[in-house]
């Protein structure tokens, strides 16, 4: 049965969308419509952002205290909450259900971890200060979600947003309404005044119309290069607008010559295949030192044919489909372009059937001319695909990482804990991990990148910096005249003055 999802929820009501029809398709039942309805109008983006400017200042002079406990009342509603988003979540994107419940399960800590970032902040306050450092929030937040993490990618950065302070506007993915509304719903059983938290459906134009509206103090998007480059455009007019960018990544493995197989094969296997290779953090490149590649290449590839996609409801179900019709043919264009421009596989791509099922795939730097491979390296395509070079060296793998201009997650496999370091000196990346996979970052630390990966407004527990600002509060005490050398006489002349006249 089709759900018919509503257009949002703005200044404590439920609104019905006047703006353009959309649908979402199951990408594992050959797309067939799962949830229609219609999105927000401009008018009713507008009035999402006024609702949430007119809350914004008595939200924010509500003690953090209660605005932590409101937060925290998550904990009651979430575990029958989770029972019927995970299953949405999974016919609208095609997620493992396992998947799915693992995020819909994870809000809670967010609360908590969120909570202590913000408790964490620091005073920016040197000993023999004259005042005082206080964290002012910005005022009304528009956040725009993902669908890959669709609940998830929302929420870590709608609570800390509340935490400090802030009022929130928020755009699910036009690929996930139905979850969207879902978790718009957990968040009316919480205690919050009217227009603290609104949200509104819609596509591209929903999500332009949020991201450059003059009334929003700040913006985090999760999202595409392209998209992101877009809002920045949007928005050079206004400065002081947060600008909070997560966009992606190429990400690499890097395996140097005293790597242990077993446990690198492993962990690159679990980075390309997770989510179907749909991860900001997927791993997309490997670069193998070549005194061990001929075994490893043949380790990878043969773990990676034992990888099949099926029923992401299926709890035995490594890996599910793509998430859309759009992204399916997509990846096909740049599968097809790889071998007409003679790109050479070690595991040929093939698809599935019933939807947007692919297999993983292992394209290799050989015999073809640099400026193809640096092409193909240089582009995200959100898929389980890796693209596979042999390297002589550390400095020779870094170059070769230079070839992209994202920075988000790389890994490092190598026993030397120097060699690690000089790693972590040496390259770019917002993430850096030692023998373990480039996917499963921790909310614990700050997730961001750099490059066309970040601007330098981590998620995670890097949150807390960027939802509120900074001021000095210098003072001096009532009357306390402690007179310039120079411009002090003038004015105790001036008051003289005035004694010997009245």
């Amino acid at each position: 049965m089709t759900h018919q999802f509503r257009g949002g929820w703005i200044g404590g009501r439920w609104i019905s969308g006047e703006g353009e029809p959309f649908s979402s398709r199951n990408p594992a039942s050959h797309f067939s419509i799962v949830a229609t309805g219609n999105g927000a109008s401009e008018a009713q983006v507008d009035e999402a952002v006024q609702a949430a400017k007119q809350a914004a200042p008595g939200w924010a002079q509500t003690p953090y205290n209660e605005r932590k406990a409101i937060c925290l009342a998550i904990e009651q509603f979430l575990d029958n909450w989770k029972e019927r988003c995970a299953p949405v979540m999974t016919r609208e994107m095609g997620k493992p259900l396992r998947e799915a419940l693992g995020e819909a399960g994870s809000l809670l800590g967010k609360v908590r971890v969120s909570a202590i970032a913000q408790e964490s902040l620091p005073s920016l306050q040197l000993p023999g200060a004259p005042g005082t450092t206080r964290w002012k929030a910005h005022g009304a937040i528009g956040i725009i979600g993902p669908y890959n993490y669709p609940v998830h990618l929302i929420h870590t950065h709608l609570i800390p947003a509340l935490l400090a302070g802030n009022t929130v506007v928020y755009k699910p993915s036009e690929i996930t309404p139905w979850t969207g509304e879902l978790y718009g719903e957990l968040l009316n059983q919480l205690d919050l005044p009217e227009g603290v938290v609104n949200w509104v459906q819609g596509g591209g134009s929903v999500g332009a119309a949020l991201s450059a509206h003059p009334g929003l103090d700040g913006i985090a998007f999760t999202g595409s290069w392209a998209t992101g480059r877009k809002i920045l455009e949007a928005n050079l007019d206004q400065p002081g607008k947060l600008i909070a960018l997560e966009m992606g990544g190429r990400n690499a493995a890097v395996v140097l010559e005293d790597a242990h197989l077993e446990q690198t094969v492993h962990e690159i296997v679990i980075g390309a295949c997770l989510t179907a290779g749909q991860r900001c953090t997927a791993t997309s490149r490997v670069l193998v030192h070549s005194e061990i590649a001929d075994r490893f290449i043949a380790l990878l590839v043969d773990a990676l044919k034992r990888v099949e996609p099926g029923d992401p409801t299926d709890g035995d179900t490594l890996m599910g489909p793509l998430a859309t019709e759009g992204a399916f043919l997509r990846y096909q264009s740049a599968m097809e372009s790889l071998r007409s421009n003679g790109v050479q596989a070690l595991l040929a791509h093939r698809n599935g059937s019933g939807g947007g099922f692919v297999y993983p795939s292992v394209h290799v730097d050989k015999d073809i001319h640099p400026d193809v491979w640096r092409a193909y390296v240089r582009e995200e395509l959100f898929g389980p695909n890796i693209a596979l070079e042999v390297i002589d060296g550390d400095e020779d793998a870094l170059e070769r990482l230079s070839w992209s201009p994202y920075g988000l997650s790389q890994s490092i496999f190598t026993g030397s804990s120097a060699r690690f370091a000089w790693w972590v000196e040496n390259s770019r990346s917002g993430i850096f991990n030692w023998n373990r996979s480039t996917n499963n970052a921790s909310g614990l630390l700050p997730f961001g990148g750099v490059g066309q990966s970040g601007n330098f407004r981590p998620a995670g527990a890097g949150s807390a910096l960027h939802n509120s600002y900074p001021v000095a509060v210098l003072q001096k005490e009532h009357g306390a005249f402690d007179p310039d050398p120079r411009f002090g006489p003038l004015v105790r002349a001036t008051f003289a003055q005035e004694k010997e006249t009245a």
